[in-house]
């Protein structure tokens, strides 16, 4: 085997481009008329920004997203030409780039506006922005008593042109919030009154954009008055539940896969301690065996691990810390277990199933952080 053939590391991710497009074919459709944009910012959450765009694209995507302009003209290298929003702040000195490769830009200052109006008169082009409103987020935006303002200022700047507006939603993935019921949903309603009125004011002072968009994977599914033209999508797209309280329609298919195999199998005696600060200590004679995975490809070490992976269709708990580089897990009730054998430590096994949801639950996190924090080092693969 050629060293260009020698992956670079003995644990890889499988994305399944099928689901992908399976799964942007069914948002378009439930978000029709409006159109859909796919989210394919931090590498399309783990999962290949290039691919799943592509893919995102061939299930009826109309839109790219993602948060940097870095990420967009990556996208654009790769032949890409579907319409890109940054979704992110643009940097003054990255505005020429931007605007260089045909990307949509967000802003809600007049510095990164002038910045572009600058850049796009020397590029003999008229660029095109959105304008994003801050209606309950305390993130990036422009307040909402302030759009309008902004947008006049905005539109008399030479070679800009409007072309969205848009906000954020902060609780429309949790709908009963704070033991609440209704409460997260009474406060989406009381950003999307606010989108509504900044809209409003744009079109009575005569400032008319084409898109309006507000609504992410949770409100395209449950809020049908905030799809207005245009919705954006990520973790739908990867077929991954939106948050607890709103989970993936049943008909979607989780894409992603996070798998290595076993360097080494090996017994040891009852009173042994495994791993780093000697913080296990084997109950019972134990088969252990070693992974070729660890927290440096994004597999959790504390507070807490998966707790468990999948070895010959079983599950098999962890023992003892997980390494840079290694985990040791306990496969004594497993038979046949051999160096070699491919270890599922998020996807499907054989009739057992270890979800991105059920790990995030154990680790104290959110399906999102889950996937997208998988190393970059770790090998992705396309099926």
């Amino acid at each position: 085997m050629s060293s260009d053939a020698v992956p670079f590391r003995p644990a890889w991710v499988e994305v399944n481009l099928g689901a992908i497009e399976h799964n942007a074919r069914r948002l378009a459709e439930i978000a029709a008329p409006a159109e859909l944009m796919a989210m394919v910012k931090a590498n399309a959450y783990g999962h290949g920004a290039v691919e799943v765009s592509r893919a995102a694209l061939r299930g009826g995507a109309r839109w790219l997203g993602v948060y940097a302009i870095g990420e967009g003209v990556e996208l654009r290298r790769a032949g890409i030409i579907a319409p890109i929003l940054v979704v992110g702040p643009t940097q003054p000195q990255w505005a020429r780039a931007g605007i260089a490769h045909n990307l949509t830009l967000t802003i809600f200052s007049m510095d990164a506006a002038r910045a572009i109006s600058d850049a796009a008169r020397e590029l003999n082009v008229r660029a095109r922005v959105h304008v994003k409103v801050d209606t309950g987020m305390a993130r990036l935006g422009v307040l909402p008593d302030h759009a309008l303002d902004f947008a006049r200022a905005v539109r008399d700047l030479p070679n800009v042109e409007i072309e969205g507006v848009f906000t954020h939603f902060a609780m429309a993935d949790t709908p009963d919030a704070h033991g609440i019921v209704g409460w997260g949903n009474a406060y989406t309603q009381q950003q999307l009154a606010r989108f509504r009125a900044v809209i409003a004011a744009l079109e009575q002072a005569g400032i008319r954009v084409r898109y309006r968009h507000c609504a992410n994977s949770p409100a395209t599914l449950n809020l049908a008055a905030a799809r207005f033209n245009l919705v954006r999508s990520g973790i739908l797209i990867c077929g991954l539940d939106p948050s607890p309280q709103v989970p993936r329609p049943p008909d979607f298919i989780p894409a992603l896969s996070f798998k290595t195999q076993i360097a080494l199998v090996k017994q040891v005696p009852a009173g042994t301690y495994v791993s780093y600060g000697c913080a296990f200590r084997t109950e019972r004679a134990t088969r252990l065996a070693v992974l070729t995975v660890g927290y440096a490809d994004g597999f959790r070490r504390t507070p807490t691990n998966y707790g468990e992976v999948l070895v010959r269709g079983k599950r098999a708990p962890i023992v003892g810390r997980v390494c840079m580089d290694q985990t040791m897990v306990d496969v004594t009730d497993i038979e046949g277990v051999q160096a070699g054998d491919e270890v599922v430590l998020i996807g499907k096994q054989g009739t057992e199933e270890i979800r991105a949801e059920q790990v995030a639950a154990k680790l104290g996190t959110n399906n999102y952080e889950t996937v997208a924090t998988i190393s970059a080092r770790v090998e992705r693969r396309y099926v």
